[in-house]
């Protein structure tokens, strides 16, 4: 059974073709304090980040830094859906709410790990910089599009994946 989903993953699905999934993912906050923390392994500016997820597309994190001696509180509103129309591949934006100079700083400094950049009081997440394996790629490829919803502790994605004809 192993070797026929390997041959279905490494024909890139070719023989579903025409399927179709609408999938809603409910991500616990716990879950993404998990993938923050193995994010950050190694990474010799940031020592750790804490997030609380909030209704209305906010998210609260408390940032530690080995630069400064205080804990940040950053403020961010994320956008409604994944940008999947942006170069190489998908992002997740958000906006930062409240420390926009600290996070101007933060991008002077260099102080956020692979993947994670800021431009003015925009953090852009670039989903392919976490997905090492091409595997991976492949399966990201087939998402089509993914919209973000928060509640009290959790984000929603709503997903669309699609085996193109």
């Amino acid at each position: 059974m192993d070797k026929i989903f390997q041959k279905i993953i490494r024909n890139n699905f070719s023989d579903l073709k025409g399927t179709t999934v609408d999938a809603r993912v409910p991500v616990p906050q716990l879950l993404i304090n998990e993938l923050i923390a193995e994010t950050l392994k190694g990474n010799k500016t940031i020592a750790s980040i804490q997030a609380s997820v909030h209704p209305q597309n906010r998210v609260s994190l408390d940032v530690k830094t080995t630069l400064l001696p205080w804990t940040l509180n950053l403020k961010l509103k994320l956008d409604k859906e994944v940008d999947f129309a942006s170069y190489s591949s998908p992002k997740i934006r958000a906006w930062m709410e409240n420390n926009r100079l600290l996070g101007s700083l933060g991008s002077l400094f260099n102080a956020l790990p692979e993947g994670i950049k800021l431009y003015g009081n925009q953090v852009v997440i670039d989903l392919g910089a976490f997905l090492p394996e091409p595997e991976q790629r492949r399966l990201l490829s087939l998402v089509k599009s993914v919209g973000i919803q928060t509640e009290e502790g959790r984000i929603n994605l709503d997903a669309k994946i699609e085996v193109d004809q």
